[in-house]
């Protein structure tokens, strides 16, 4: 198994702005593909994406990523054997020579290590997760789903929050997207009647994008809803405060505010809706911030405190937060390191430490799935690939549909059934709470908060907006649905 034939192309992905794709055959003939996503929201140590930097696209063109893999990467890779990850990525990250990928560019090496990676798997004859978990030596799990409800920050206009997400408590893959399904389009026809048809509108995520709204709007909308879906549901975060942090003070919703005023912001939301976790509550240059993340180390939280420009998928920088034990959980994301090798060494390195981990898309996606397998593959605890609201998205919603039918199609035959399933697995719905008691929450990870959700939630149809201690819009009317 040996590769015979590297394709470099340029496509756009899914804000319309070029992106890498490499397409990789072996001499059997069989071929696969990855393609490099991009995000907004970043933090200052990932690794640099190589771009034209000249017209077309607004200097943004990846024609040099092109000219790179063309004529100084595939005349070294041809007759390279597959099945070989770590020291192909090693001969690209030595023949690249810097710390941060800027010679031949993150995009470049990424494009090319997720190629080999998935033809390998392909030539296994084994689909990718499976492959992933015997390279990796880890136990295959279903992921919990973080999923965009709302969208603010780098992604869209209106709302200083980056993410507003649910995470159901089931971790069947059809029971918790059933769960996102409703709650979206439930929140949706909310903000429709609170804020009018713009409040349709979606961010890059997918996650709606209301105008005119608040925090307290969006979570107390989110809390009300809990119990009433196919299963329960924690509410999450990723404030992604780099992007509303200036000049040593917060800027959120008509306000100017410190790390200590924002860390009791959040702790005022928290005694309000539970709030089961924040990522990136600080700005990652915010020695305050910092410091109170130092100060709650090693212990219990009131909320889960994840990581992801503070760790930007390094390894080294795992280690430099997590021997204090900052963090719970550390966000991966490939393409801020630039090979799938660095990614499994940023995964231990987390796992290592006690943390968990959170696979996660970008802003700037493809219809590439590889993530999907990827959290499966390596029992990440969760994964984030934004609403079931845009293709990119809802493309990866379909992967992991597809590897629980699958899987439960092996298990039906294994068991001697010959009645197997062909499609997609049904969407079952967990048995609904009593009056008198809610499931507790999910203890899957350490220091977990307790639920909140003893008393039964006031009905969606009488759902008024609350009074935020920040700056709030206007009243709003009754909801009537």
């Amino acid at each position: 198994m040996t590769i015979k034939k590297i394709t470099p192309y340029q496509i756009l992905d899914s804000r319309g702005e070029p992106t890498l794709q490499v397409v990789m055959t072996s001499d059997s003939g069989k071929s696969a593909s990855f393609s490099v996503p991009t995000g907004a929201s970043k933090g200052k140590f990932e690794a640099i994406e190589k771009r034209d930097g000249d017209a077309p696209f607004g200097g943004k063109g990846v024609l040099i990523c092109l000219d790179i893999i063309n004529n100084v990467i595939s005349p070294k890779f041809i007759g390279y054997p597959l099945d070989q990850l770590q020291d192909f990525d090693g001969l690209l990250i030595a023949l690249d020579g810097t710390k941060n990928k800027e010679n031949l560019g993150s995009n470049t090496l990424l494009a090319l290590s997720g190629a080999y990676l998935k033809l390998s798997a392909l030539e296994n004859e084994k689909p990718l997760w499976q492959y992933i978990a015997e390279l990796n030596k880890t136990s295959p799990e279903y992921p919990k789903l973080f999923a965009n409800i709302v969208g603010g920050g780098k992604h869209a206009p209106g709302l200083d929050i980056q993410e507003y997400m649910i995470v159901p408590e089931s971790t069947s893959p059809s029971v918790a997207i059933s769960t996102i399904y409703d709650v979206y389009h439930t929140v949706q026809k909310i903000m429709k009647n609170l804020y009018g048809p713009s409040a349709m509108l979606v961010g890059d995520e997918g996650g709606l994008a209301p105008l005119g709204t608040s925090s307290e709007v969006i979570l107390e909308a989110l809390s009300q809803l809990n119990g009433k879906m196919a299963s329960n549901f924690d509410i999450a975060l990723d404030s992604a405060a780099n992007s509303f942090y200036k000049d040593g003070v917060y800027n959120i919703e008509n306000q100017s505010i410190h790390a200590a005023e924002l860390y009791k912001l959040y702790q005022e939301w928290n005694s309000k809706f539970n709030i089961f976790s924040i990522e990136d509550p600080f700005a990652e240059t915010d020695i305050e911030g910092l410091e109170i993340l130092k100060g709650m180390a090693n212990q219990e939280k009131p909320f889960l405190i994840i990581a992801d420009d503070y760790t930007v998928t390094s390894k080294i920088k795992i280690d430099e937060f997590q021997k204090d034990g900052i963090f719970d959980g550390i966000i991966i994301k490939p393409n801020q390191v630039g090979t799938f090798t660095e990614t499994f060494e940023a995964i231990s390195a987390a796992k290592a430490s006690g943390a968990e981990v959170v696979v996660s898309h970008r802003s700037g996606e493809t219809s590439d799935s590889s993530i999907v397998d990827l959290a499966y593959g390596i029992g990440a605890i969760g994964i984030k690939i934004g609403s079931p609201a845009r293709g990119e998205r809802v493309e990866k919603y379909n992967r992991l549909l597809e590897i629980e039918a699958d899987l439960d199609a092996n298990q039906k035959k294994a068991a001697g059934s010959q009645q197997a399933p062909t499609g997609p697995a049904p969407i079952l719905r967990d048995p609904a709470p009593t009056s008198q008691s809610a499931p507790p929450v999910s203890q899957d990870m350490p220091g977990a908060p307790v639920s909140s959700n003893n008393s039964s939630p006031q009905p969606v149809a009488q759902f008024q907006p609350p009074t935020s201690p920040l700056a709030q819009p206007k009243a709003a009317p009754t909801l009537a649905i």
